[in-house]
Parts: structure tokens; C-alpha cells; sequence
């Protein structure tokens, strides 16, 4: 009788000392588990100002500026009928901004869209604006012919001209 209960004790003991050490190592995993959460809100849909005709062959002004709720830095991103002119920036949050761009293309209508992103990458919804190109004078150049039939050369030239 006496040998099964030291057996009873000596078995409780050592379930018991495996609990122990059970509930240590549960702890330790919890606790390195934790992390550092951060919540990054993207930037309101830039507020966009540009005229309403543009002649060939001058720039296009536009005016953009948007506010982050985190007050990050943002980037903009110019798009006209499908010709992205990539990420410009980063300018403070609030701060408004100037981009121009030659109009080079044929007379017509034409979409603008702004898009603004934080530092981040959170990205904003885009903000759509319609502007004509008009007729310029008849101005023969061999640069200017070059640009017509080359049209990712105006790319390249805003791009060296916003540096």
C-alpha cells in the first residue's frame, strides 16, 4: 500500500511539474507573439484645377493638392487618355502642387486623371477632369514633327523639364 502512494505522489508531482513548465512555455509564446499594429489611412481624392482649353503646342498647368488623414507625405500620379506620366513627389501633405505638361497631341477633348498616394503606398480614389486641346497656328519644325510622330519623347521631356 505504501509503495502505490509514493507511486500516486511521485506521478502527481511530476504531472504536475509538466503543467508548470506547460503553462511557462504557453506564456512565453503569447507574449512574443505581440505586435506593433499601424493603421494607414490613404489620402483624400486630389482636388484638381486646370483650364478648361489649352492650345497645342503650350503647357498645360495643373494644379493638385490633397490632404493625408496621417499627415504623410504624398505622391501624385498624372494620366491622360491613358498616357501615365508615373508617380511625382512626395510634396508635405496640404501642400498644393504645379505639374505641366507640353500638349503636343492633336486638337480634341481630352481626360485628365489625378491619383495621390502616402508614403506609405496607401492610394486615394482618382479625380477625373476634361480639358480641349486647341488648333495652334500651322508651326513647321523638325522637333516638333519628331515629337507628333514620337509620342513617349513628351514623356521623357516633362520628366528632364520637373527635375
Amino acid at each position: 500500500m505504501k509503495k502505490k502512494i509514493c507511486t500516486i505522489v511521485i506521478c502527481t508531482l511530476f504531472i504536475a511539474t509538466l503543467a508548470s513548465f506547460q503553462t511557462s512555455a504557453t506564456n512565453c509564446e503569447k507574449e512574443s507573439k505581440i505586435s506593433k499594429i499601424v493603421l494607414n489611412s490613404p489620402p483624400d481624392i486630389p482636388t484638381v484645377e486646370i483650364p478648361e482649353n489649352v492650345v497645342r503646342g503650350h503647357w498645360l498647368y495643373i494644379i493638385v493638392s490633397t490632404i493625408d488623414p496621417d499627415n504623410d507625405n504624398v505622391y501624385y500620379k498624372f494620366d491622360i487618355d491613358g498616357n501615365d506620366y508615373g508617380w511625382v513627389g512626395p510634396f508635405n501633405s496640404g501642400q498644393e502642387h504645379t505639374e505641366k505638361i507640353i500638349m503636343l497631341v492633336p486638337a480634341g477633348s481630352y481626360t485628365l486623371g489625378v491619383q495621390a498616394k502616402d508614403i506609405n503606398g496607401a492610394e486615394s480614389g482618382v479625380t477625373y477632369s476634361i480639358f480641349n486641346v486647341l488648333k495652334s497656328k500651322h508651326v513647321s519644325s523638325p522637333l516638333i514633327n519628331l515629337l507628333q510622330h514620337h509620342p513617349n519623347l513628351i514623356k521623357i521631356i516633362n520628366k528632364i523639364i520637373n527635375l
